[in-house]
């Protein structure tokens, strides 16, 4: 693999042979012409001496590198010093074309000076600089703004016919054109000694310990490409670097670089603390493996400060194809650790008295990846560590067969890589879904119950929105409601206890035996439902119930029976029951915002509560569906040792979900897309909040 001469570099002794040739033509035209080689007649000093000398010393010596905004104040200001001279003798239309020129190249250089390397503070100063720097290095070239001088002398002053007119733009044209054709890159790749001169195209400013490069590097260098480098270390040992992105200040231009490994076949003639290009360039996979990764992983940044053992922060490159959940990961130790994106924003750093905008990205560990399963690891990357997703979406990194009995909740986000768990085998540690309506909270749960059924799990739905009926009907579900007569009794005999005269004894009599039957009927209707091994699918539709007294009663009966079954039943053959409560802060609300003030109420909410707290032991689980927290029992929703949260807005619902997930995964939770969703507990495998994408199903339409 040989080095290659950089397009840009042109040998100092070259430039000065340029100049001194240049030079020279310019002062025999003149001598030829004017008899003298600076003359004194305002007309030929125009084009002499401030013009075609000019042109020659700016291109060959003073920016052969770069224009800097400063150059192009200085150049300005003498072409315009230059036009006063000849004001009362040129055209007065073509004098002030060029004049105005002039003025507005000086202005909007010295605005970019101004505003330059810290010189002045804030938003507005930065704005302005970024705006003016480009058209004030552009405009502001001394080829350029000299050549316009020059070619309005010309037609100024002499006949384009005329001898000295031929003699000056073929000269002038001649200079222009060597270098576009690179004649100066070619006459310096010239040598005359036996071993082939290498030139840099950067050297090095700093190093960012560990791994990550500062170069000064020439303006015309394609770094954005990110094609590796090589780059000589003072101890003679030479290392690939990958550029990862450059800026500009006021003197040169800044590229920085990643180290990625040693070079294996030495370079010679190369110069210590200075950057280097080559001939046949290393492709993605060749990258990858000198960063110890497969040819299905991408760079994407790396590690930057402030990172901690939870969440580490991240510099993203600029092509980076970033997005909220997507997957990522680092070495820690030679062990590979997942993280998920879970934030992301814009930083402006000062470097080298210039400003450099950058995107950071904000990602929670998920922890390492063992048997599908994601678990914690107790360090951080180190600074500036390389950090990778999939090249493709398509890749699937567990590479091993998933177990069939795993509920599938989705998967992450850009990718094909399923998130698992056993959802059967902790279904009785309760589960609580929570989102906003159209969230698609419902949709998961009838997900949930057919998994459930179809493992044998004897699932009774609480159904408040009389969705469940139609949408599980190929369930064949057992009807289990109470009879609409018998609910608007309920309600008649609530209602006279509450307005009832003394205490209303005849009325709680009355209420007392009428729960009694019904609790004899429900009692017998569930002990049916339960011996019966056919029916898998009980629906208890409240929809008919117009307060939330008499559906907190209901309830009530339904679960102290369900309970007292299960109690009786409990051993080796004992069945197992999930129970699913749909709009859960009807009938299991919190005291202080439940509608209802009277003490009966409050005690039943309690009495649910507890109920849910000793179903785990006799195997009943609970599979709570809110859209607020802040109107759910805390004792049950505390009780869910998994939460699966689709987009939540509240901040009661944020600050519940911070003390379960912590501050970075709960943070996400109000930018969920429809149909993503945080999955953290028993029930999925990690030991982590994971998002999670839940494939879109047409046919749940």
């Amino acid at each position: 693999m040989d080095l290659k001469i950089s397009d840009n570099h042109t040998k100092p002794m070259v430039r000065v042979f340029i100049m001194l040739i240049g030079l020279l033509c310019a002062l025999l035209i003149s001598w030829k012409f004017t008899g003298s080689p600076l003359p004194q007649d305002s007309k030929y000093a125009l084009i002499f001496q401030n013009a075609l000398l000019l042109i020659v010393l700016g291109s060959a010596i003073l920016e052969h590198f770069f224009t800097k905004p400063a150059d192009s104040m200085i150049n300005s200001l003498m072409a315009g010093i230059t036009m006063f001279g000849v004001y009362h003798v040129s055209p007065a239309l073509a004098w002030w074309v060029v004049f105005s020129y002039c003025l507005f190249v000086f202005l909007i250089s010295s605005v970019c000076v101004a505003t330059s390397g810290g010189r002045v503070s804030g938003d507005i100063a930065s704005v302005v600089n970024s705006r003016l720097y480009r058209p004030a290095i552009v405009l502001g070239r001394s080829r350029l703004i000299f050549s316009i001088v020059f070619l309005f002398g010309v037609y100024s002053f002499y006949s384009i016919q005329s001898e000295i007119s031929v003699y000056l733009i073929v000269f002038w044209g001649v200079f222009m054109a060597i270098w576009p054709l690179k004649l100066p890159q070619l006459l310096s790749s010239i040598s005359f000694n036996s071993q082939e001169t290498v030139f840099p195209i950067g050297k090095l400013l700093r190093m960012d310990n560990p791994g990550v490069l500062r170069f000064a590097i020439n303006q015309n260098t394609d770094w954005e490409k990110g094609r590796p480098l090589i780059y000589q270390r003072v101890d003679k040992s030479q290392q690939w670097v990958l550029p990862l992105y450059s800026h500009l200040n006021d003197e040169r231009r800044i590229g920085t670089a990643m180290l990625l490994g040693a070079v294996e076949k030495i370079k010679t003639g190369l110069t210590d603390g200075h950057i280097y290009e080559f001939e046949e360039e290393l492709d993605n996979d060749a990258v990858m493996s000198l960063l110890g990764e497969t040819t299905q992983s991408r760079l994407i940044g790396f590690v930057a400060e402030d990172s901690s053992i939870g969440r580490i922060r991240l510099e993203v490159k600029a092509d980076s194809p970033c997005a909220d959940g997507m997957l990522i990961w680092c070495k820690v130790g030679g062990v590979k650790i997942y993280y998920q994106i879970s934030a992301g924003t814009t930083i402006e750093e000062n470097l080298d008295g210039d400003k450099h905008g950058y995107q950071i990205a904000y990602a929670a560990q998920l922890g390492t990846l063992e048997n599908g399963e994601f678990k914690k690891f107790d360090w951080l990357p180190n600074m500036n560590a390389p950090v990778f997703s999939l090249i493709d979406d398509t890749v699937d990194i567990i590479g091993e067969a998933p177990n069939p009995n795993d509920f599938k909740f989705g998967n992450l986000p850009k990718s094909n890589i399923p998130v698992l768990g056993d959802f059967v085998g902790n279904f009785n540690f309760h589960t609580a879904v929570l989102g906003v309506t159209g969230s698609g909270k419902t949709e998961f749960a009838f997900d949930l119950i057919r998994h459930s059924v179809s493992s044998g799990i004897k699932v009774i739905c609480i159904d408040l929105t009389s969705q469940y009926k139609d949408r599980l009907a190929d369930l064949t579900p057992t009807d289990l409601s109470i009879q609409e007569q018998t609910s608007i009794e309920l309600s008649q005999k609530l209602f006279d206890v509450e307005t009832g005269t003394y205490g209303a004894p005849n009325e709680k009599k009355a209420l007392q035996a009428f729960s009694n039957k019904l609790r004899t009927d429900v009692d017998t209707e569930l002990r049916t439902f339960m011996a019966n091994d056919e029916s898998r699918l009980g629906l208890i539709q409240l929809p008919e119930i117009s307060n939330s007294q008499a559906s907190i009663f209901i309830t009530e009966i339904y679960m102290s029976c369900l309970l007292n079954i299960a109690k009786e039943s409990f051993g080796d053959d004992s069945k197992r029951v999930l129970v699913a409560v749909e709009e859960a802060h009807t009938i299991m609300p919190e005291s202080a915002t439940m509608g209802v003030s009277d003490f009966a109420s409050k005690g039943l909410v309690a009495k649910i509560a507890q109920i849910a707290l000793q179903g785990r032991k006799y195997n009943v689980g609970l599979l709570v569906l809110a859209q607020r927290t802040a109107n759910v029992s805390k004792t049950v929703l505390t009780q869910c040792n998994s939460i699966v949260s689709f987009a939540c807005y509240d901040d009661t619902s944020i600050s519940f979900l911070k003390n379960m997930f912590g501050s970075s995964c709960a943070e996400m939770v109000p930018n969920l897309k429809k149909l993503q969703a945080v999955v953290f507990g028993k029930i999925v495998k990690s030991e982590r909040p994971v998002v999670v994408e839940i494939p879109y199903d047409q046919n749940k339409v």
